[in-house]
């Protein structure tokens, strides 16, 4: 089995609910298994000491925020790992284009992987403003594809 379809093996059982899975190909055997999550327990909020009660202090005058945070960047990025296809065919227009208007839901692409074709779908809405993978490209899980307004 070669690294590529390994790595599309991993991504899509750490997308699954499943806690093992085994394949054999070519007489190789790859077997992949779920860690157990541990909790931790937490005493009960009643057996817990109280914390002592806080005196208060001199009045300091209010902190004033001088800057706002700066608005957070709209992605749409890959959902695992592969091959990136911005159009359905080679002869066929793209998806998307850079100032199009998308929706929430809307297909922007495609991502092939051991043989399987993924759309994309944003989960966002807005204004595409780049492109930021040429069609073709390997992309990794989790991969900025287009940047959104």
């Amino acid at each position: 089995m070669d690294t590529q379809a390994l790595k599309a093996l991993i991504d899509l059982f750490g997308r699954a609910p499943l806690r093992e899975l085994e394949i054999s190909d070519c007489g190789q055997t790859v077997k992949i298994t779920r860690a157990r999550q541990v909790q931790a327990s937490m005493p009960p909020a009643s057996s817990l000491p109280a914390a002592p009660p806080v005196a208060p202090t001199t009045s300091l005058p209010p902190i004033e925020k001088a800057e706002a945070s700066p608005p957070k960047e709209l992605l749409v990025t890959a959902p695992m790992y592969g091959t990136l296809h911005l159009s359905p065919a080679p002869d066929a227009p793209p998806f998307v284009a850079v100032g199009d208007t998308l929706h929430a839901g809307q297909q922007v692409g495609l991502i092939e992987a051991m043989k399987v074709f993924t759309p994309i779908k944003t989960e966002i809405a807005g204004r595409v403003e780049a492109i930021l993978v040429p069609d073709g490209s390997e992309v990794e899980a989790h991969q900025p594809l287009m940047r959104l307004s």
